[in-house]
């Protein structure tokens, strides 16, 4: 056997050697990676399971037959506090006849303080015995503060001249409203 073929044996076991260490460091990475997505996902569910949120109280404005105005009391329920900050993540979606189709209309609202047409905002927040708010206090021009359990968000909706809720005998108003992890609660107004 001649220096070649040994020089020749000792280079594929190291190359066999490299690519058994790079299979191993790509593998343990690859169960590393899962671990992380088995965690976040876990913890994920566990904080969905936490947050529990109910609409216990809707109040339309009416004049003439239209609400452009509506106003909606959120009790959460649940176990975990929503940031103010994350008010923006959630969403709030109206299903009513519209005054100027007198069809159906799905209509998303965001979250916006600035009080503009089309969207909704925070008016109040107090606890569900109807005292003031203490516990990480909401502050709507920051944002900042928490919506904590057993508390109540009274929310106004302003709706634009195109957006108008009729509001006939036997019309309805359905609201959704959608936490940031996506826990909803919904509620059916009959006029």
């Amino acid at each position: 056997m001649g220096f070649s073929v040994v020089f020749a044996a000792i280079i594929t076991c190291l190359v066999i050697l490299f690519a058994v260490g790079v299979i191993t460091l790509n593998l343990a990475n690859y169960w590393i990676f899962v671990e992380e997505i088995n965690e976040k996902s876990f913890k994920s569910l566990m904080e969905k399971k936490q947050t529990n949120v109910d609409i216990i109280n809707v109040e339309p404005v009416t004049v003439n037959n239209t609400a452009s105005i509506i106003y909606l009391e959120t009790l959460n329920r649940g176990e975990t506090s929503i940031s103010a900050i994350d008010f923006q993540k959630m969403d709030l979606i109206l299903e009513y006849i519209s005054n100027v189709t007198n069809e159906k209309k799905i209509l998303w609202l965001p979250y916006n303080q600035s009080g503009e047409s089309d969207n909704w905002i925070i008016e109040d927040v107090y606890t569900e015995f109807n005292t003031a708010e203490i516990i990480n206090p909401i502050n709507i021009s920051k944002p900042s503060g928490q919506w904590d359990p057993h508390e109540i968000l009274k929310i106004k909706i302003q709706l634009s001249e195109i957006n108008l809720v009729r509001a006939q005998s036997g019309d309805y108003i359905l609201i959704l409203i959608s936490t940031p992890n996506a826990v909803k609660s919904t509620y059916l107004y009959t006029f």
